[in-house]
């Protein structure tokens, strides 16, 4: 950001140009905010942040009335925490808590009612889609889409281009014949989800589990296994000493081995 065109605040901020800040904004010290970004009503950016060219920051969610899910309306706001780096054209909406020191592609899209937690990657073009949570240093990669709702613990790994669903009733569930129930994957900590992965709706990958490149989870995946396939299934144990280093890396006890 040296060279940044724009003007230098009194709390040391750097602001670039044509940048809209909406009345109720608040902002930190230290700040660097690039060009053309707009902010929406009651966003909150705390000290250090980088926000890149075009990042729009608290969209609220817009319906024209044809969504499955119908839009709650919401009265939390945008908080962004101190350190985070929200890439160019990045779109954040309302109602998102993100942790510190988290990094943001570019071109990625988090959707209503999010949490972040701290130090988490999420990867050019990813989509995380609305009240989804997000765990510690959890990384996802480029153009993962994490669905409505999932749960990600800490420590987990999204490959490139993994995909998952929340609607196992889709079919007719679009058209409004069946119910509307959404039920969002997990993934416990520490688990790989590898690249091109998908997780089917309301599936479970256990503690340290492992999905294969282009799997398709449609059962839970056992902690500290390998699945792999289309369906998924078991097909080794992680190795034992990878899974041993990880939990003496995190200072775990080995009452985790068994998790």
């Amino acid at each position: 950001m040296s060279g940044l065109a724009g003007h230098r605040t009194r709390d040391g901020n750097r602001i670039g140009n044509h940048v809209t800040l909406a009345d109720d904004t608040v902002l930190g010290q230290g700040l660097r905010i690039g060009n053309g970004v707009t902010v929406y009503p009651g966003v909150v950016i705390e000290d250090d942040c980088t926000i890149l060219d075009g990042a729009v920051l608290g969209r609220p969610p817009i319906s024209n009335g044809n969504t499955t899910r119908p839009l709650a309306s919401r009265s939390d706001r945008l908080r962004i925490g101190r350190g985070t780096i929200v890439g160019a054209n990045a779109v954040l909406y309302d109602g998102i808590t993100v942790g510190p020191r988290v990094l943001i592609g570019d071109l990625a899209t988090i959707r209503e009612g999010v949490t972040l937690g701290e130090r988490v990657v999420v990867g050019r073009g990813a989509l995380v889609m609305y009240e989804a949570t997000i765990g510690d240093r959890t990384r996802i990669v480029d153009g993962a889409i994490l669905t409505g709702g999932m749960i990600v613990e800490s420590d987990v790994f999204i490959g490139p281009g993994a995909t998952s669903s929340n609607d196992g009733e889709v079919y007719l569930s679009r058209f409004g014949l069946s119910p509307l129930r959404l039920r969002a994957p997990v993934v416990r900590r520490f688990a790989l989800v590898g690249t091109g992965a998908n997780l089917g709706a309301g599936v479970e990958v256990g503690m340290g589990a492992i999905v294969a490149p282009g799997a398709v989870v449609t059962r839970d995946a056992p902690a500290w296994t390998v699945v792999a396939g289309v369906p998924a299934r078991p097909v080794r144990p992680v190795a034992e000493a990878d899974k041993r280093a990880i939990l003496r890396h995190f200072g775990l006890c080995e009452s985790h081995e068994a998790a």
